[in-house]
């Protein structure tokens, strides 16, 4: 039950943090830009909490907080190397 609850919560946590770097306006994940609804960052948000109220249970709460901005801060420096590499590889194919 541990597990799950930890790779559900963990699952959650990456797609907050890709949902909220999908909202911001100067992300190259998605080819149309951000997304097109004003409130964009709901849903991560949401996400988000949901992680944080999975992890809490688990762990003493000063590690739960920091594990859940550990795991957000990991996805928000990757997001935009792997956008600018999907950038690159959209322009590249739009090319030949």
């Amino acid at each position: 039950m541990n597990l799950l609850l930890a790779l559900v919560a963990t699952t959650a946590g990456i797609a907050a943090a890709l949902l909220l770097y999908v909202a911001t306006p100067q992300q190259q994940l998605r080819a149309a830009g951000r997304w097109p609804t004003r409130h964009a960052w709901w849903p991560g948000t949401l996400l988000a909490l949901v992680a944080l109220l999975l992890i809490w249970p688990l762990l003493a709460p000063l590690e739960a907080i920091s594990t859940w901005l550990v795991l957000l801060m990991l996805v928000w420096s990757v997001a935009p190397f792997l956008g600018a590499w999907r950038a690159r590889v959209r322009a590249s194919r739009s090319r030949a």
